[in-house]
């Protein structure tokens, strides 16, 4: 079983693997220093055993005592599993200095090399207890790595591109101590029962949050920024679900092998209220990027969802209550094919039609205005001579219908009021007058 166990595990690692090769959308590396990045991280765990052993104290043990375990969990599994982690991504640094050229560059190869880390880790549980945790450690072991060492990454990023005190690196290397012992604590700690259990789900949560940010955050400040490129959230998001469809099955199938049908189906449907729930917010809040040329976000102590309730207009007197991912709902991949391309620029409706009737467009730029609402700005020519031009925003429909015929992006109609003033900086929705709703379609090219 130690065979299909290593299988199991490298394809858990995979997965995000080929998550960050689809979010690094500026300069995209070579999945060959991925592969050396990733065995150096697996081999990484014989350095936690080597270390272990070389600091070991048998008066400095888990006994049952709160303080005495915590501190335990931060200095004596925490420290040591991301000194081990920080490692290889060190080694792979100093060889390959030239890969590390943008921001997420440092935070891909580190949490490349806690993906090793995890995939042997994992192996060894697997083998241990069997297939029943295959589900749990899948996303809360594998991405709790991730999150853990991608502080110390962070940390030399605010200090390569934010001009921080190199002293800040040490200090986030004790947050990813912190943040991996807090985690492990509650799992360990025999006095808080499946209260522990909770507070860990509820601390993996929070952490897909700034997990997020820090990404976007990388990805803002890339030394290769341009609004051509954007991030398919749901391509994304998909992926990532669809391969997490595949560790389900594969957890269903080794329990009906190793138990019966009956507990495979039981254990199948308890996942999905608890680990597919965790799965589906992380998966998509992790795929939600709003990508700013140089902004820095702030990292806030907040979950990755929203909780919404209201009245229900199909039923008076009730209530709904709704659940809502935080991130860019709006998936950019919609409009990004025609930014800085020429287009045909459709009425939704002919009556009252400010455009009259389809008109020849090109977008020059994109930027953002108050509570980052995105806009372009576009040339609406007059003819196909592209001689006479009308200066327009446009605004993406992000809500109710947001695409016509399900593949042409709406978009509302914007004049510029004052037209001989314009620049971004002055821009307030008092300039603005919406004028219509109007849907985009590619320019078929002659031949």
């Amino acid at each position: 079983m130690i065979i299909l166990y290593s299988i199991i595990a490298i394809y858990i690692a995979w997965i995000w693997v080929d998550y960050y090769r689809l979010i690094d959308i500026y300069e995209r590396e070579s999945l060959k220093y991925f592969i050396l990045t990733f065995l150096l991280g697996c081999s990484s765990v014989l350095l936690v055993i080597g270390l272990n052993r070389y600091l070991n104290d048998s008066s400095f043990q888990l006994n049952g005592d709160f303080i005495n375990d915590f501190v335990y969990c931060v200095f004596k599994i925490g420290v040591i599993e991301e000194f081990a982690k920080t490692v290889p991504f060190i080694i792979i640094y100093f060889l390959f200095k030239n890969q590390f050229n943008e921001p997420i560059d440092y935070l891909v190869f580190i949490c490349i090399s806690a993906l090793g880390f995890s995939a042997a880790e994992n192996i060894k549980y697997f083998y241990n207890h069997g297939p029943y945790i295959i589900n749990s450690r899948a996303i809360l072991s594998t991405v709790g790595h991730m999150f853990d060492t991608s502080l110390v990454a962070y940390g030399i990023m605010r200090y390569r591109y934010r001009n921080t005190p190199i002293t800040e690196i040490l200090l986030y290397f004790f947050l990813a101590a912190l943040s991996h012992g807090f985690y492990d604590f509650w799992l360990i700690y025999d006095g808080v029962s499946s209260f522990g259990w909770l507070i860990t789900i509820l601390y993996f949560l929070i952490t897909i949050s700034v997990f997020a940010v820090i990404l976007n955050n990388a990805l803002n400040n890339s030394t290769f920024f341009t609004y051509k490129k954007v991030i398919d959230s749901n391509k994304v998001a998909s992926r990532l679900l669809t391969y997490y469809s595949f560790v389900f099955l594969i957890q269903f199938v080794l329990l009906v092998y190793f138990e019966n049908i009956t507990y495979a189906l039981h254990n199948f449907f308890g996942s999905l209220y608890i680990t597919g729930f965790i799965v589906v917010v992380a998966t998509v809040r992790l795929s939600r990027f709003k990508l700013i040329k140089d902004r820095w976000e702030s990292v806030k102590i907040e979950l990755p969802f929203s909780i919404y309730t209201g009245d229900s207009m199909m039923n008076s007197g009730s209530t709904f209550v709704s659940l809502r991912i935080k991130g860019e709902g709006y998936n950019e991949a919609y409009m990004n094919i025609y930014y800085q391309e020429y287009f045909y620029l459709h009425p939704v409706s002919q009556r009252n039609s400010y455009l009259g009737s389809i008109r020849l467009a090109y977008i020059d730029h994109k930027f953002y205005l108050k509570n980052d609402e995105i806009f372009y700005s576009v040339r609406i020519f007059q003819d196909e001579n592209n001689d006479v031009h009308e200066l327009m925003l446009l605004q993406p429909k992000t809500f109710a219908t947001t695409m016509f015929e399900d593949k042409y992006p709406i978009v509302g109609l914007i004049k510029i009021e004052k037209l001989e003033d314009f620049t971004i900086e002055n821009l307030s929705s008092k300039d603005f007058k919406f004028k219509e709703w109007a849907f985009l379609k590619p320019k078929i090219p002659t031949a």
